[in-house]
């Protein structure tokens, strides 16, 4: 009843390997300030070169398969439903095609030309944030999440808890595996019997997970009060800061630089090129 500890979050190998020389904090940063085109444009036309970037990063980077099968189905589910959330409720643009309103509520729904460009370009915007996120967690560990954020200032205490975080993942999930296993030994069925048997034997899934976690919690806070570990203490010797090197400064200075020009000309700039509706991010 053994189980390898792997999930989403693992770093992948290859593209790890890619991405081993650059600084945690480097890395992070560009990865905002990559991210933050997409929050810039509303214009599906510009933000399609937006994801085209993006996918040119991560492909140049490395895919994995599971990053891969995770990003159509999350990235995929998420963006669609997104833009059709959006398409009925931007009441704005000169061409409506159609029009109605809600039952029982009397709401006005209408679908409009900038609001179909509004739920396209909404779409894109969250299929492009999944990917990079996705990517990011899928190509750090959290070892390196906990050096990044103190580089950018974050207190090591809070990074190092958060990086916890990730840790326990795999472990309540290689849990979750061992205590399923474990009922069905005992002859519980998920799949049988109507809403309230179903619901009945999910508690037995979910409360031997609640108490095993909160056993694990109780195990990690003593071993890092055996250790000395403090929130407020500003100098940790598990973790070693590596130095900055000066090709990553650069490229820094240079996407902060593609940035603030994206950031004027969409949103300073009178001819806001790749806006919509100026009044909404």
């Amino acid at each position: 009843m053994s189980h390898s500890v792997q999930t989403a979050t693992s770093p992948n190998p290859t593209a790890k390997g890619k991405a081993a020389a650059v600084h945690p904090s480097a890395k992070l940063i560009l990865f905002i300030l990559v991210g933050s085109l997409a929050l810039i444009f509303q214009d599906p036309r510009y933000l399609a070169g937006v994801v085209l970037l993006h996918l040119l990063i991560v492909t140049r980077i490395g895919w994995t398969r599971t990053l891969l099968r995770t990003f159509i189905l999350l990235g995929g589910v998420s963006s669609v439903f997104t833009a059709i959330s959006w398409l009925f409720f931007v009441r704005v643009g000169d061409d409506v095609y159609w029009e109605g309103a809600l039952p029982w509520i009397g709401y006005t729904i209408q679908i409009t030309d900038t609001g179909v460009l509004w739920s396209i370009g909404m779409g894109l915007r969250i299929a492009t944030l999944v990917l990079l996120s996705m990517f990011y967690l899928f190509t750090t560990s959290p070892r390196e999440i906990a050096i990044a954020l103190r580089g950018i200032g974050i207190p090591f205490s809070i990074g190092f808890l958060i990086s916890l975080i990730f840790r326990f993942i795999p472990l309540v999930k290689n849990d979750l595996a061992t205590i399923r296993e474990a009922q069905m030994v005992r002859g519980v069925r998920w799949d049988q019997g109507g809403l309230l048997a179903k619901m009945k034997a999910y508690v037995t899934l979910i409360v031997p997970l609640i108490f095993t976690s909160l056993k694990r919690v109780q195990l990690i806070a003593n071993a890092l009060d055996s250790k000395g570990f403090q929130i407020r203490n500003r100098r940790h010797r598990y973790y070693r800061m590596p130095r900055w090197k000066g090709y990553e400064i650069g490229w820094i200075l240079i996407s902060a630089c593609v940035v603030g020009c994206c950031l004027y000309w969409a949103r300073i700039h009178p001819g806001l090129y790749g806006i919509l509706i100026p009044t909404r991010i």
